[in-house]
């Protein structure tokens, strides 16, 4: 009965050893020892375990903290495997840890996927770009096209010079004619300016180009300018492609009629300002007409051409009786 109180006291005496130096441990073995079971993170701890177990193999701690450590480097180690961030931790909190050459090889690995994904994440982005600033080209283009009819259409349309030399064209239009690229030029009593224009609208699968002829027509008599025209093979088939965005490389009967009538809109509000339709005679068309106006002393005229070698125009002549 009376040594019963000594069994409390020697579990006390042995939990105060474990926790405390022994007589015969360096401060800095013990300074590891402590720090694998109190440092404030799971790699700090691994990293102080790891030393000790490496430089006190027969420490008193070895085998308390051999216990410890090798589950939680490998738990450590196996849910690093697809992070680089937490292998990068691992290799700097155990340079020479048990899967050190494991962690290095599959860094090497992730680092190289990531490193192909930037590779085609930039190539795409390239691509991307590329392709866009192909479409607003494109679009650049197309709308270029339509532009430069207009403004022709509108040109020759407020010429009210008719029967005078073509020096009494207004400023503007002489510039446009003879000065911008391509230049105009006259030869007898016929003056030409041909307009080249390319441009693509999407097709099925990709972008089709197209390609117009735009030509401005001065007819003179002895000098003196009679009839002013826009013309081009097929061109309310192109001027149709531009603003629908289809392409129409053969049209059918019914495509050519769409197209026709979808230029005829256009080229309908481009007369208003100067032959507008309530001012106007507008007369029954008779083929190739399709769109006639006849006011202030001028007849314009929409004429469409029987095949798609002939040309498609717009005239504007001295309104006869």
């Amino acid at each position: 009965m009376r040594l019963a109180w000594l069994a409390p006291l020697a579990a006390a005496l042995a939990l105060g050893c474990a926790a405390l130096p022994t007589l015969t441990e360096r401060p800095e073995e013990y300074r590891l020892f402590r720090a694998a079971r109190v440092a404030p993170t799971l790699e700090e701890r691994l990293r102080a375990a790891d030393r000790y177990l490496h430089d006190v193999p027969r420490g008193p701690h070895t085998k308390q903290l051999r216990h410890w450590f090798d589950p939680n480097e490998e738990r450590y180690f196996l849910a690093a495997f697809n992070r680089l961030p937490n292998l990068y931790a691992y290799r700097d909190a155990l340079p020479d840890g048990p899967h050190i050459e494991d962690v290095r090889s599959r860094i090497r690995v992730l680092e190289t996927k990531r490193s192909e994904v930037v590779t085609r994440s930039s190539d795409e982005n390239q691509r991307i770009a590329a392709t866009q600033t192909h479409l607003r080209e494109v679009d650049a283009q197309r709308r270029a096209f339509v532009t430069t009819f207009k403004e022709w259409t509108a040109r020759i349309t407020k010429i009210t010079t008719f029967g005078e030399p073509t020096s009494e064209l207004a400023d503007e239009t002489i510039f446009a004619f003879r000065l911008s690229e391509p230049r105009g030029a006259c030869q007898g009593d016929s003056c030409r300016k041909l307009m080249q224009l390319g441009y693509e609208v999407p097709g099925e699968r990709e972008l089709v180009k197209r390609e117009a002829l735009l030509e401005v027509q001065l007819e003179l008599d002895r000098g003196l300018l009679q009839r002013a025209r826009l013309a081009g093979p097929g061109l309310w088939t192109r001027l149709a492609e531009a603003l629908a965005l289809r392409p129409l490389p053969s049209p059918t009967p019914e495509e050519r009629a769409d197209a026709i009538n979808r230029s005829a809109m256009l080229v309908r509000a481009l007369l208003e300002p100067t032959l507008p339709a309530a001012q106007c005679d507008v007369a029954t068309p008779q083929p190739p007409a399709v769109l006639e106006r006849k006011c202030h002393g001028l007849q314009a005229r929409m004429l469409a051409g029987q095949s798609a070698a002939d040309d498609d125009s717009i005239e504007i002549a001295p309104a006869t009786p």
